[in-house]
């Protein structure tokens, strides 16, 4: 007898758990979105936008783009890839009014000691550069 009670006492603990995981997505259910493979192609299509991404498996250091297509997926040690950051950056803090600041050197002291070599061959987001 009690070991059915604390059976469905744990069945409701888990129960209530779920539901706030749930109500915490909207009720919807979000797949890991990260980039798992990059290119070192230059993106031609007008950027938007960028993103660092940090690596966390399957997920690789990567730059992260935002074009008028979606996502691209772009190597950071690339030296076009180092320029557009710091055109965007500049173009960002100009319109903050700031001074330009060091954060690109130091995230690109942090990503020099680590790999990025690709972990997955299967991303949500567009590796390729049109």
């Amino acid at each position: 007898m009690q070991l059915n009670q604390k059976m469905m006492t744990s069945l409701a603990a888990i129960a209530v758990i779920m539901s706030v995981m749930i109500m915490g997505t909207n009720g919807q259910i979000k797949p890991i979105e990260c980039c798992t493979t990059v290119s070192t192609k230059e993106i031609t299509l007008p950027i938007t936008g960028f993103k660092l991404q940090k690596s966390n498996p399957p997920c690789v250091n990567a730059v992260i783009f935002f074009t008028t297509e979606g996502p691209r997926c772009s190597y950071w040690k690339e030296s076009w890839v180092k320029q557009k950051i710091q055109e965007l950056k500049k173009i960002q803090l100009q319109g903050m009014k700031m001074p330009i600041c060091s954060l690109l050197l130091r995230w690109e002291m942090k990503m020099n000691s680590t790999d990025s070599a690709p972990l997955s061959s299967a991303s949500p987001y567009n590796s390729t550069s049109a």
